[in-house]
């Protein structure tokens, strides 16, 4: 439970981290604030933690692998949710921009944390 809470909090920062980042720089305002770049972001991190949840040890099956990266994506949005709600001021919404700068930051620092944790 305190794993869970702990990468909660984890990518909660990094949603904060992917707000304050590509907010300011102009190059990622045309990429990172797309509907569409965040579904394919988000599949390669599904896909990604499939592939990673055969390295876990007690890996017993499929079921494992699927379980542990649709899990991850979960935790992954959840703080990505909560960073945004956080850097509106308290106020939510999907629609804006900040949600999606917010989903890329937890991706691509996840991914970078679950790089170096292998």
């Amino acid at each position: 439970m305190i794993d869970i809470i702990i990468s909660l909090i984890l990518y909660t920062l990094f949603g904060l981290i992917g707000i304050l980042l590509f907010k300011r720089i102009n190059f990622t305002k045309n990429i990172f604030n797309k509907k569409q770049s965040a579904i394919y972001l988000s599949i390669y991190y599904i896909v990604f933690g499939f592939f990673l949840g055969q390295l876990e040890d007690g890996n017993p099956d499929i079921r494992y692998q699927i379980g542990f990266g649709l899990g991850h994506y979960f935790v992954c949005f959840i703080g990505a949710v909560i960073g945004t709600f956080l850097g509106m001021g308290f106020k939510f919404s999907f629609n804006k921009e900040l949600f999606y700068y917010a989903l890329h930051g937890s991706i691509i620092c996840g991914s970078i944390l679950f790089i170096f944790a292998i």
